[in-house]
């Protein structure tokens, strides 16, 4: 039996309403050689319903009680067959020569086992808000990511060698840092890069943003966690009290969703009326968030130039940390 060159790997719990539109984009991809490996982890609306209407060879659909994305995905590529691996969550969308460049990367510098690229961000009804571009060296992403995670999870390809190498997503966690682990486990096994162009379009939607509790507790054990592999029993009951503080209110990530825009309005588009429109929803949701407060004056008085000398004296972790929940 001939083995499929690339394994698309999607783990998916309640993709409604945009799981079509993410598989539309894979099967629709210039490179013909994959296998599309789809587990439903859990979903209780009609994302299985709307996958099984597709009926296409290169699908195979895993459906599962609920489990957590680091086991699902390790279930989901166990059960794949190619030589690499590509990663797609359920609300981004693939652009149509993703796989082929990816793949061709790969296929033609044998020492590199990880390849990303830049992503555009876009917001829930699919409106474009800037383009996120990361280091794309091998040099200077091994600077970055000992500071911060410098992928885009939805972005990657990785050899199926490596993540073998690797054990494979860190099952413990269950979510939140499980990319940024294996990715910086995957570049102790070769070389990575990032393509510098736009190889997926990046959702942000209000249900998967949060704000953590102790952001600096949270980025201590993260950065340990990544260079280990693992983590101590300690850092990983820390980890899920973290979690379990988490605001994860229906009002408090539509909040977080409508502080994220408004802050891409004034860092990446410069958008005065759109940053004020965002910030001010953000405050009718969550009156007290400072952050938010201090975003709307910056929108209201600052000139752009300060606003740049801003952005760029900031670091990457200030004010509150965001995180689209895998």
């Amino acid at each position: 039996m001939k083995h499929p060159l690339v394994s698309v790997v999607m783990s998916v719990k309640n993709g409604m309403p945009y799981i079509g539109e993410t598989i539309d984009s894979v099967l629709n991809q210039s490179l013909e050689d994959f296998e599309f490996i789809i587990i439903d982890d859990g979903s209780s609306d009609e994302t299985v319903e709307v996958i099984e209407t597709y009926q296409d060879s290169r699908i195979k659909l895993i459906v599962q009680e609920n489990t957590g994305v680091a086991k699902a995905k390790n279930r989901a590529i166990s059960a794949s067959n190619g030589r690499y691996i590509a990663i797609i969550d359920a609300d981004d969308i693939c652009l149509p020569n993703r796989l082929e460049k990816q793949s061709g990367f790969l296929e033609n510098n044998p020492e590199y086992c990880l390849v990303g690229g830049f992503v555009d961000i876009i917001d829930k009804d699919g409106n474009y808000l800037y383009t996120e571009k990361k280091p794309v060296e091998d040099a200077d992403i091994r600077k970055h990511q000992d500071l911060r995670n410098p992928w885009s999870h939805s972005s990657v390809m990785f050899s199926r060698k490596a993540f073998d190498a690797v054990g494979g997503y860190y099952e413990p966690v269950k979510q939140y840092i499980v990319d940024y682990m294996l990715m910086y486990q995957l570049s102790m096994h070769g070389k990575v890069h990032q393509l510098p162009e736009v190889v997926v379009q990046y959702r942000i939607v209000p249900t998967a943003l949060s704000a953590k509790a102790n952001p600096k507790e949270f980025d201590e054990i993260t950065h340990r966690a990544i260079r280990a592999g693992k983590m101590s029993d300690t850092d990983l009951e820390r980890m899920r009290a973290i979690k379990t503080k988490e605001k994860a209110t229906a009002n408090f990530k539509a909040s977080m969703y409508h502080l994220y825009l408004g802050r891409s309005f004034i860092f990446h588009c410069f958008n005065r009326s759109k940053a004020k429109e965002h910030l001010k929803a953000c405050l009718q949701l969550n009156p007290g968030l400072a952050i938010a407060k201090y975003y709307l004056w910056m929108a209201r008085l600052l000139p752009k130039f300060v606003i740049s000398l801003i952005y760029n004296r900031l670091s990457p972790n200030a004010g509150t940390t965001f995180v689209r929940d895998l």
